[in-house]
């Protein structure tokens, strides 16, 4: 599956990802960041840990995966959850 990334918060390395089925997962990068925009391949809507590939960059990324089928409220309540400790 393809994805764009939505919204980005770097220093945590949580990201929101715009699918193609018209919603949001939730994405924990372990190595690499990706960047506003930047268009993504792999298992967007499998919790856990993934590999996927920025298609951008031309680079393979470690992720978790930590939230699926997202609406855009959601995955921005999400990460300010993750920024604030939660």
């Amino acid at each position: 599956m393809k994805g764009r990334v939505y919204v980005e918060y770097r220093r945590l390395g949580f990201f929101a990802v715009e699918t193609a089925d018209d919603d949001f997962s939730i994405i924990e990068v372990r190595n690499g960041l990706p960047s506003l925009e930047d268009e993504l391949i792999g298992e967007l809507n499998s919790l856990g840990e993934q590999q996927l590939y920025n298609e951008t960059t031309k680079e393979e990324l470690d992720v978790s995966i930590k939230f699926i089928h997202a609406t855009l409220a959601e995955a921005k309540n999400y990460i300010k959850g993750a920024i604030r400790g939660k």
